[in-house]
Formats: structure tokens, C-alpha cells, sequence
């Protein structure tokens, strides 16, 4: 279990860095071509484009700071399931910097060049 703990946290302190950068290509690069997300709508994103352009959204809109913290791990040596908690910063408005939370999980797989992809990604956020 160690072993997937670390893999999960090298791949969310990864995830955090693009996302905080602002750098799409390098994010929606750690979703597999055919990926699932949801985020937490009812509805969902299928493949890497639709997947950045939601995330593209949400920078654009002034989202920062996103973090990790994981509460559950587990899976094989192909396979690694996530929950953990998110949260993130909006933009500033009248002096209010407004935060946002939840829980997210996701499925990371082993591709083909022995690289860790998320395949499925759904979250929620706290009210």
C-alpha cells in the first residue's frame, strides 16, 4: 500500500503543479485519450480534449492553488483508485478570495509506456 501512496502522491503533486502553472497541454496530458469525468453535475466529459477544456474553464474563471490530500488509496500493479480531499481558491472579488472543497476520486491505470493515467475522475463540492 506504501508503494500506491506514493505513486498517488507524485501523480497529484504533479497534477497540482499544472494546473497552479496554468499549464493545460501538461494537465490534460494525465488523462488517457478516452478518459471520464464528471464533476460532480450529473453530467459527463469524455476524452482528453472535453476534460481540458473543462479545466481550461475553470482557470480562466480565476481558479488557484488547487491541492490534494488523499484519504484512501488502493489497487494493483495496473490499477490505483483515489479518494481524496480537493480544494481550491477562486478569484478575488471585493476583497473575498472565495475557497471551494470536496471529495474526488479517480482511477489511474498503467499505460502502455508504463506510465500512471487517470482513465476516470468525479468530484463534488461542499456547500
Amino acid at each position: 500500500m506504501t508503494q500506491l501512496l506514493s505513486i498517488v502522491t507524485a501523480a497529484n503533486a504533479a497534477w497540482n503543479d499544472a494546473f497552479n502553472s496554468r499549464d493545460m497541454e501538461k494537465l490534460a496530458g494525465f488523462y488517457a485519450e478516452n478518459a471520464t469525468l464528471s464533476p460532480g453535475n450529473g453530467q459527463a466529459l469524455v476524452g482528453r480534449e472535453a476534460v481540458a477544456g473543462l479545466f481550461r474553464s475553470f482557470i480562466e474563471a480565476g481558479v488557484h492553488s488547487h491541492t490534494l490530500e488523499t484519504v484512501e488509496v488502493g489497487g494493483d500493479s495496473n490499477t490505483i483508485f483515489q479518494v481524496a480531499k480537493w480544494s481550491a481558491k477562486g478569484a478575488a472579488a471585493d476583497g473575498v478570495t472565495p475557497e471551494f472543497g470536496g471529495i474526488t476520486m479517480n482511477v489511474l491505470e498503467r499505460n502502455a509506456e508504463g506510465n500512471w493515467i487517470t482513465r476516470a475522475h468525479v468530484w463534488n463540492a461542499a456547500s
